[in-house]
């Protein structure tokens, strides 16, 4: 279905190369219609032809709304590209700010955090308004607790001129937790309690994983020790003690993992209680 529709759409736009300039204007239009309805990859098509058959002009005014789809569907890549278009033919600067700060968004959401700050050190911190100035902080300090810098992170926030002095004490206080956190979920940490199986995925308050190392190593244990008083210690060693070694040595590993992915975990939740302190920059 989808070919038929591309075919269809490509049959048109070659008409409109004959038409007049309004017939181009009403595609532009579906393809906006399509973007607002979310059905992001007719949008896509449509745009796409327009870049084709238009001129451009008309390329300048989709290049922003193409990228956005792009973002919408996770096609990070070629979004990036035309958010790239979009600023270079863009000459207000407050609009090639906003455009930057979508690039930077973007890369953000495809876990590029090194481009996403390229983005961002092209908006100066000097004789921009204060929205965009703010508007740079947040995004700067998102990077940076994203990124663990959360030194540089919480000096970001803090700069942001709209927050009231509660917000700021709020803010500092959601820090010390972050600290909190590091240093409580610190998955070297963890993985030198597991030597005592279950004790590391207990502290992280996975109790479940816990118990199913206990069971599991102590049913090895009890199995080595039934073998090697049935038969020799050596039948234990050789039949028993590589599987509790591989066991116990993976719960280890597992819980290293855990750590991290708990400790990721706690951070999001912290990150997203810090957002929801900044008030809307737009």
């Amino acid at each position: 279905m989808n070919k038929i529709i591309t075919l269809f759409l490509t049959l048109l736009f070659a008409q409109s190369k004959l038409c007049a300039q309004d017939d181009l204007d009403k595609f532009q239009r579906m393809g906006d219609e399509f973007n607002a309805s979310h059905n992001y990859e007719s949008a896509i098509d449509v745009y796409e032809r327009l870049l084709f058959f238009g001129d451009d002009a008309r390329s300048k005014q989709i290049y922003l709304p193409l990228a956005r789809a792009y973002t919408s569907i996770g096609q990070f890549d070629l979004a990036a590209n035309h958010y790239t278009n979009a600023y270079n033919n863009q000459t207000v600067d407050t609009i090639r700010y906003e455009i930057l700060f979508e690039s930077a968004l973007n890369y953000m959401m495809d876990k590029d955090t090194s481009l996403a700050y390229s983005e961002l050190l092209n908006i100066p911190e000097s004789k921009i308004s204060f929205r965009i100035y703010n508007k740079l902080q947040m995004m700067l300090g998102a990077l940076d607790y994203k990124s663990g810098r959360y030194a540089s992170a919480k000096d970001h926030f803090l700069r942001i001129t709209v927050l009231s002095h509660t917000d700021k004490q709020a803010i500092e206080s959601l820090f010390k937790q972050s600290a909190k956190i590091n240093r409580r979920y610190n998955p070297t940490m963890v993985e030198w309690m597991s030597i005592i199986p279950g004790l590391g995925n207990a502290w992280c308050g996975y109790y479940e994983e816990s118990a199913n190392a206990i069971v599991l190593t102590g049913a090895l244990v009890l199995l080595y020790v039934d073998v090697s008083l049935k038969y020799k210690i050596i039948d234990g060693l050789i039949t028993v003690f590589p599987w509790f070694n591989r066991y116990y040595r993976g719960g280890i590993k597992k819980s290293y993992k855990l750590a991290v992915l708990k400790r990721e975990t706690e951070q999001n939740k912290l990150y997203n209680s810090l957002l929801r302190l900044v008030p809307p920059l737009n």
